[in-house]
């Protein structure tokens, strides 16, 4: 048996069949996806209501989106919800401010 031979035999440290993949830290979790998604639509539903009026993010309006949509939230995740749908909102807000000026 040459050394050749051997090196094809033996499993490498390297080999990605061999190694269990092991999630980033880096990559979010499904879990926040699906806050995110939760998120959007909360923001969504906020604009829904007609033209000329708006539901504030806060946590009252949350909690009532959430039974309506029979969302199921735990109050830790109510949290991240209303962190990332504020600047939703505000970038909503912005967008809708710069369609209704007239150019120039």
């Amino acid at each position: 048996m040459s050394t050749r031979d051997a090196s094809q035999d033996s499993p490498s440290l390297f080999d990605a069949a061999l190694t269990r993949e092991v999630p980033s830290v880096l990559e979010p979790s499904w879990n926040e996806k699906g806050t995110d998604k939760l998120a959007k639509d909360f923001v969504r539903w906020c604009f829904s209501l007609g033209g000329d009026f708006r539901n504030s993010p806060d946590v009252t309006n949350l909690r009532y989106w959430a039974q309506k949509t029979k969302s199921k939230i735990d109050e830790s995740e109510e949290l991240q919800i209303l962190a990332m749908a504020r600047p939703l909102f505000f970038k909503r807000i912005e967008q809708l401010t710069r369609k209704a000026e007239p150019s120039n």
